[in-house]
């Protein structure tokens, strides 16, 4: 993988999260921070539109603690680092498979082995997943079936790609509406798929919403612009698209 990793600054002190940058910036380069977030809400905002490595987590956060926010966040694709002026919360920490839990002021020393520590388990997460969806891959070649391999927090799953109905676009996410099957939430934009799914049953109705032909019920007349797939669900339809669409159907 890239030697460079994105990371997330999320304490609710200025001062704190300029000091941070800079340390990484000293010690450890290969740390790029793509953003900072300094409440439950500008948190929630990065989580949705970044898809970081690691997030360095202050635990007190205003009249909060992290540990009030985490449990319903959902999907989190990243290693945690925490930081704390306090080591009362240590333990609580690690229930959360923290990489590591750093006191302030900032060590350098013990701030550049957290992040070789993340790094370490970066690279061979990477390494078993690839080794393992090409295992797959190798597998279900074999099969008729066009299928994709998709992963999320549950692990990896081979999707028989006419079962795909339609995906949304969520940030740097994608979720994915299946045919009969739970829906899945994966962390690849909707380009991905797009490009992905190239058979012609597959079509880019709006920069939010990418549709399986089969599974369109109604394409509305209305001047607003939207179809409704099989499921009921309603999606928005862009002007352009539409004309395209009753070209292709």
């Amino acid at each position: 993988m890239s030697t460079s990793l994105k990371s997330i600054i999320i304490d609710d002190e200025k001062m704190a999260r300029n000091s941070l940058k800079l340390l990484l910036q000293t010690y450890c380069p290969e740390i790029e921070v793509i953003g900072e977030g300094w409440d439950k809400s500008s948190m929630r905002k990065l989580f949705k539109e970044f898809n970081p490595d690691i997030v360095f987590l202050d635990i007190q956060l205003g009249n909060s603690t992290i540990f009030d926010i985490l449990p319903n966040q959902g999907l989190m694709n990243f290693k945690i680092i925490f930081i704390s002026a306090h080591d009362e919360y240590a333990l609580k920490g690690y229930k959360y498979d923290a990489i590591d839990y750093l006191l302030k002021p900032l060590d350098p020393i013990k701030l550049k082995e957290a992040v070789i520590k993340a790094t370490q388990y970066i690279n061979k997460e990477v390494a078993s997943k690839s080794s393992i969806e090409e295992n797959m891959r190798n597998l279900y070649n074999l099969r008729e079936s066009p299928q994709i391999i998709l992963s999320d927090t549950r692990g990896l799953h081979v999707i028989k790609i006419e079962d795909i109905m339609y995906c949304i676009a969520e940030g740097n996410y994608t979720a994915i509406i299946l045919n009969n099957q739970p829906q899945m939430v994966v962390s690849k934009n909707l380009k991905f798929f797009e490009e992905k799914l190239i058979q012609p049953n597959f079509f880019r109705i709006h920069k939010s919403n990418l549709i399986n032909i089969q599974y369109l019920k109604l394409l509305s007349n209305d001047d607003g612009g939207h179809i409704v797939m099989s499921d009921g669900k309603t999606l928005s339809i862009s002007r352009d698209k539409k004309r395209e669409l009753l070209k292709r159907i």
